[in-house]
């Protein structure tokens, strides 16, 4: 197991970071494309801001807020649990775990759900933060949990998933899809099909659905098929998130392919090549991805056609996507807000809110967007 995580560890770095002298010598990554003055039909206004922590702490992993009524929840690396409310950012509570985290937020039914690096999950009430209960798995969780009725629903790092009792932790089933040799340090979250199915990607490209009461197989897809002759060619995880509109469900891969899925019956409806770890997003006609170099691409739902490519944004270490009325909106790692035209990807607007930049991606609810940074710092903002 140690040996498993330390090669997904290095191979994060390699991968993601284009060799940029880790392993000693020249700094021979892609640079960031600069930024060239754009028309500003737009404007980024923040709403309110909230130091909540020390954010990602430099390690790159997927501490995705979760936003359940009127609140929004947040954890920082180093086990700092906040919950805050999403109209002026006033802290409802904080709470210090003390541990290293790595997956998470998931939050609904009254708790908050969070991962440590000693692959324990650790549970706590919504409305206060107590620690309601701890459970030991056999790996790390890398994403955030699906919480539905009595059921909570982990993947994990090494290829598990776990259905289990949302009162005491009590394990109900799991389903093994084990891992390849190497991977990108991440998963896919599980999401949840009517109340019945869970879909969820895995490392080899495959996408599953399972029962959420049982957690029997009901299909299985390629999302891609891994191909090469060596393991790095042969990456094709999915670490973005799936979505699901209707009965078609979305994957995409690292260095596979964009797909679309029927999600009763796991037949492949489309498929286009494409690359991404960062992750996608949708609104009633398109889904927008951000590739693995930093394009971003806007994707017929129905035919998978590429409708438009932003490529003036390459290699700025984008955010996935997030859609509000009629923009899509992505951070880079310098802390700048992006602006795009859904309708043909043109740049917008632009506004450098945060220092330290931004990895996670976004989240919109009722016209505010917000955007959590790798230094701790959580922004509401709208776009006008």
């Amino acid at each position: 197991m140690m040996r498993m995580l330390s090669l997904v560890v290095v191979l994060l770095a390699s991968v993601l970071l284009n060799g940029c002298g880790i392993f000693g010598g020249e700094d021979n990554s892609i640079p960031p494309t600069e930024l060239q003055d754009i028309n500003e039909t737009t404007k980024v206004t923040q709403q309110w801001s909230k130091n909540v922590g020390v954010g990602l702490d430099e390690v790159m992993l997927n501490l995705k807020p979760a936003i359940v009524d009127y609140d929004i929840y947040t954890v920082d690396r180093e086990g700092q649990v906040s919950a805050l409310n999403l109209e002026n950012g006033a802290v409802k509570w904080q709470v210090e775990l003390d541990t290293e985290i790595t997956g998470g937020v998931g939050a609904g039914q009254g708790i908050v759900v969070v991962g440590n690096s000693r692959g324990v999950i650790i549970v706590l009430d919504a409305e206060n933060g107590n620690e309601l209960w701890r459970k030991q798995l056999s790996s790390v969780m890398l994403s955030a949990p699906l919480i539905q009725d009595q059921f909570l629903v982990v993947r994990i790092g090494d290829g598990r998933l776990y259905g289990l009792d949302i009162n005491d932790g009590g394990q109900l089933w799991v389903y093994d899809r084990g891992v390849p040799v190497l991977t990108l340090r991440g998963n896919s979250s599980p999401i949840i099909g009517g109340r019945e199915l869970v879909f969820t990607g895995f490392d080899s490209g495959k996408v599953a659905a399972v029962g959420v009461k049982h957690g029997r197989l009901l299909w299985e897809a390629n999302a891609a098929v891994p191909r090469g002759r060596s393991d790095l060619e042969r990456l094709v995880d999915i670490d973005a998130n799936l979505i699901l509109i209707g009965q078609a469900l979305y994957a995409v891969t690292y260095q596979g392919q964009i797909v679309a899925i029927d999600a009763l019956e796991g037949e492949i409806l489309w498929a286009k090549e494409m690359s991404s770890y960062a992750g996608m997003a949708s609104d009633d006609r398109h889904i927008y991805v951000t590739d693995a170099d930093s394009n971003i691409w806007a994707v017929d739902r129905v035919t998978g056609d590429f409708l438009w490519k932003q490529d003036k944004l390459a290699h700025r270490k984008l955010t996935a996507p997030v859609v509000v009325d009629n923009y899509v909106v992505v951070g880079d790692f310098e802390g700048y807000i992006h602006v795009l035209s859904t309708q043909d990807g043109e740049l917008i607007g632009r506004e450098k809110v945060d220092g330290d930049g931004f990895h996670v991606q976004p989240l919109a609810d009722a016209g505010t967007l917000y955007f959590y940074s790798n230094g701790g710092d959580l922004s509401a903002l709208r776009i006008k």
